[in-house]
């Protein structure tokens, strides 16, 4: 048996691995072994989570440690995710350097290899960060069941929860409330199981936020066109951002910092005083059945936890004001939302097709190609649980023209962003708003193209699996999210891990 770590992997953080490094504690060998071996036990054995597709090769893997460790040795310390692992979203491009496919979760793409890294691969990497595996995903980003029963790709399989005892059964697909989440399903859960202690991911509408909700950790979803999103299969550049997941707010911030390079640790005051936040109707705005299945007794019980929450804030010096009236928001969802559809059609496709060419030496080209390379190998592809693929089929025959477009994006963001979060902002003097994670309202920030997170806040009664609280901000407001995260961090009960992973311990 490998001897126990100096560091538990359920709970530690990236600043307190490096504080640990520091120190002299421990080693980056002694890190990337530790999770390691927590793959190893958890992800196709021990709970089978399959949150990680594959793992860099485990001799490269302490080569790089090694390297990083050396480099401490010498004085250099690139940043402050020196030495530290971080996962990457199996839809964001691995170079041939790092020994692994990027398949996005699709079996057309089970053994293509990206020609190089995305260039927020090679940003975390410059940043001293080691990629230590590409996490599971619902197929191709989201396009296969996505919402109730997301998390599953025809590579990596079904994501499970670590958190609900049975994981995702056949029979449960109507009510949701056992399933990991959005596309980055692997990724959250991998973060929650001890596979890495960070995860870089990519978001459309959810894919960051719905998973971390469900894996008890803080997302963040930046402003779209923040960071670059080259190298990271699209759903559509209308909406498509990156972020990461994490235990704790700082290790958001540091992520954030490098993805952006700018630098947001005066962001984490770890205080309420000063900050204005605005919570919506919780009645109003609760489970939407994309998101799961209305359930009267966790509605109640989040409500309830909603109310402490802004009680809270309150007696920590900050202003909480409820309701903010935002009932036309969800109004805004209805009518926009067949338009954002079309729009996300209209893209899909053919930036898929520039995706693609980021492959080396492949036979898939086009999303035609992978369309019928399904239809040709539906027992891998299509099976019975899995066998829709109608929104690729869709996107191939999108007939918005260019003008519908144009004008379609330009009422999407006026109607989301101007007049919607803005305007609610500026009306009530808010730097950030939140609400309950299960609703809609990231959609809202999706269509505004504004920053969203999500906050750790309770755990169901019914079964254990987590629930959040999510907050956006203005466009840019990156800064006033992190802010709220850090106070939230400092004064909420703290997440717990999975109990029946502390168990395996």
């Amino acid at each position: 048996m490998a001897p126990k770590p100096a560091f538990d992997v359920l709970t530690t953080n990236c600043v307190e691995l490096q504080k640990l490094l520091t120190a002299g504690t421990i080693t980056s060998v002694g890190i990337v072994e530790a999770f390691l071996s927590q793959i190893e036990h958890h992800n196709v054995n021990g709970v089978k989570l399959n949150a990680m597709i594959t793992t860099t090769p485990k001799e490269l893997l302490l080569s790089i440690a090694q390297q990083r460790d050396r480099e401490r040795q010498e004085g250099i310390i690139r940043g402050p995710l020196h030495g530290i692992p971080i996962s990457v979203k199996d839809n964001i491009m691995t170079g041939p350097e790092l020994g692994m496919p990027t398949t996005v979760g699709s079996a057309a793409l089970r053994s293509a290899v990206a020609r190089k890294n995305a260039p927020i691969v090679d940003m975390i990497i410059e940043a001293g960060a080691i990629v230590i595996g590409k996490a599971n995903l619902s197929e191709m980003a989201g396009w296969k069941d996505a919402g109730l029963t997301s998390g599953w790709s025809a590579v990596g399989g079904q994501t499970q929860s670590p958190y609900v005892l049975g994981g995702v059964k056949p029979d449960d697909r109507p009510l949701g409330h056992t399933t990991p989440g959005g596309s980055s399903s692997g990724s959250a859960h991998g973060v929650a199981a001890g596979f890495a202690p960070l995860a870089l991911a990519t978001e459309s509408d959810g894919s960051i936020v719905q998973p971390a909700n469900r894996a008890a950790l803080y997302g963040l979803k930046a402003t779209v066109g923040l960071i670059p999103t080259e190298g990271t299969s699209p759903w559509s550049s209308f909406t498509d951002s990156i972020g990461g997941m994490a235990r704790t707010p700082a290790d958001i911030a540091i992520l954030l910092s490098i993805l952006t390079k700018t630098d947001f640790s005066s962001s984490l005051t770890e205080s309420w005083e000063g900050q204005r936040v605005g919570f919506v109707n919780p009645q109003f705005w609760n489970f939407a059945y994309f998101t799961c299945e209305p359930e009267p007794i966790l509605i109640h019980q989040q409500i309830r936890a909603l109310e402490d929450a802004r009680d809270a804030i309150h007696l920590n010096g900050g202003v909480a004001k409820q309701p903010v009236p935002l009932p036309t928001m969800y109004e805004l969802i209805e009518r926009l939302h067949t338009t954002l559809d079309q729009i996300w059609n209209h893209d899909f496709a053919r930036e898929w097709n520039l995706f693609l060419k980021g492959y080396q030496d492949i036979n898939i080209h086009s999303l035609a190609d992978i369309v019928e390379f399904n239809e040709q190998h539906k027992d891998e592809a299509l099976p019975p649980n899995h066998p829709d693929q109608d929104l690729l089929k869709w996107a191939l025959h999108s007939e918005m023209s260019e003008q519908e477009y144009t004008e379609g994006a330009k009422m999407i963001r006026e109607t989301a962003r101007v007049n919607g979060i803005e305007r609610v902002l500026a009306a009530y003097d808010l730097d950030v708003i939140m609400g309950p994670m299960d609703s809609k309202i990231h959609t809202v920030a999706s269509a505004a193209g504004c920053p969203v997170g999500t906050m750790p806040l309770g755990y169901s009664s019914l079964n254990g699996r987590p629930f959040g609280v999510c907050v956006i901000s203005r466009a840019g407001g990156e800064a006033s999210i992190l802010k709220a995260m850090s106070a939230w961090h400092a004064t909420m009960p703290a997440r717990q891990p999975p109990p029946q992973l502390v168990d395996y311990m």
